[in-house]
């Protein structure tokens, strides 16, 4: 399988090396493309998302591997550039990740829950030290939509280097397949993975 190497790369030499392999590759044929940055590896997922191109995710010491799959002939958002951002100047992360498996939080009342998870996002982002990671299960996903009231707050922190994981199975059994607007999707090992590895976890 061809292997696109841009480990040392920045914004926009791994967009525009994602771009040429689509276009030089066929449809249904499927290519690696490597990178060592996460602001980089965020810019390629959302361009890959945007043009409804598929691929599967995986890190091993700050390395992320994506295999793509070339799933159409023409490119929806053919402008890679455009989607080059530069990191925010952002805050410490701390040895923690938090899991969010309901659209809302704690028991009781549904709009208060909503209430409640929805301030509990935007508090993240004022946080001292940042969580590493924040992982969607469940109904939990459905925060993670275009059209969720906190879709904003979650690009922001994606922007600050929180990595979002969502579960793959969860977006497809809400059949959210087209609407998800920030994260990558993942497997329950690299979700179960990330739990076992974190120093601390914080469930709302």
């Amino acid at each position: 399988m061809r292997i696109v190497d841009t480990k040392g790369q920045l914004c926009p030499a791994p967009l525009i090396a994602t771009k040429r392999a689509l276009k030089e590759t066929a449809v249904g044929d499927s290519f690696v493309v490597l990178t060592d940055n996460l602001t980089s590896f965020n810019n390629v997922s959302r361009f890959l998302k945007d043009n409804k191109t598929g691929f599967q995710v995986s890190e091993k010491d700050g390395v992320w591997s994506m295999i793509v799959t070339k799933s159409t002939g023409e490119l929806l958002n053919p402008k890679a550039e455009d989607y080059c951002e530069t990191p925010i100047a952002h805050f410490e992360q701390g040895n923690f990740i938090v899991v969010i498996s309901s659209e809302k939080m704690g028991e009781g009342d549904a709009e208060l829950g909503s209430l409640l998870i929805t301030n509990f996002i935007k508090a993240l982002k004022d946080l001292d030290k940042l969580p590493r990671k924040i992982l969607f299960y469940n109904s939990g996903v459905k925060l993670v939509t275009k059209s969720s009231p906190v879709i904003d707050h979650l690009r922001d922190l994606e922007k600050m280097g929180v990595e979002l994981l969502l579960c793959a199975t969860c977006v497809n059994f809400y059949k959210l397949e087209d609407q998800t607007g920030a994260g990558i999707l993942s497997n329950m090992y690299v979700i179960a993975e990330a739990m076992a590895s974190a120093g601390n976890i914080i469930k709302p």
